[in-house]
Formats: structure tokens, sequence, C-alpha cells
């Protein structure tokens, strides 16, 4: 039977039981509501605290933007264990990103996937 857990139930069984599942199912999305919206905070500060340390490094090291994205780039590679043949350029903004990568790190547009691939 397709609703076998409700089977052996009656009406009234059954409405009870879909009404604590609701219920069960409104804590859980509040939780997840409440952990996203801490790591949303969390990112905004570190987003912050990651502008704050670059300025300084530009103002006192004279570093540039293009030397930040070439460290970037390095490290996405490093982590993702590509080689360097493996990237791909973002659609939108030009720049090589690891073909593993969903979305561009520099822009932050979504990366074209094949269809055959996981």
């Amino acid at each position: 039977m397709f609703y076998s857990s409700l089977s052996g139930m009656g009406l009234a069984s059954a409405k009870g039981q879909a009404a604590v599942d609701v219920d069960e199912a409104r804590a859980d999305a509040s939780e997840a509501k409440s952990e996203a919206d801490v790591l949303k905070h969390d990112i905004d500060r570190l987003m912050m605290i990651t502008e704050a340390l670059w300025s300084f490094l530009k103002k006192e090291h004279g570093y540039s933007d293009d030397e930040l994205a070439k460290a970037v780039g390095a490290i996405d590679l490093r982590h993702s264990g590509a080689e360097k043949d493996a990237q791909e350029k973002c659609p939108n903004c030009g720049r090589m990103v690891s073909e593993h990568r969903r979305l561009c790190l520099y822009c932050g547009q979504p990366i074209p996937q094949s269809l055959f691939e996981p």
C-alpha cells in the first residue's frame, strides 16, 4: 500500500500524526534558518576582516589586486588537486578557475557544467 504507515490508523489518528509531522518540520526549518543566519553573519564578518587585511597589505607593501588574484588562483588549484590544464575561463569575467568549481571565485557567476560529469 502506498501509505503503509497510515494503513492501521484511523482518520483522526492519521490527522494527529500529520500535525506532529508538520510541527517537527517547522521546528527543523526554523533551526536550519537560525544556523544559516549564524553562518551568514560569520561570513560577513570574515569578509570585512579580509578586506581590511588586504587594504593594509596594499598600502604597506604595495601589492596589487592582480597579485592577489594570481595567489588565489594558485591556492584554488592546489586545494582542488587540479593541474594547470584542468582550468577553464569564467564565461562572465574571463579569469581562469578550476574546472571543479561550480561558481567563479572572482565574480561569483555559475561555471557551466557538463551534463555527463558528476
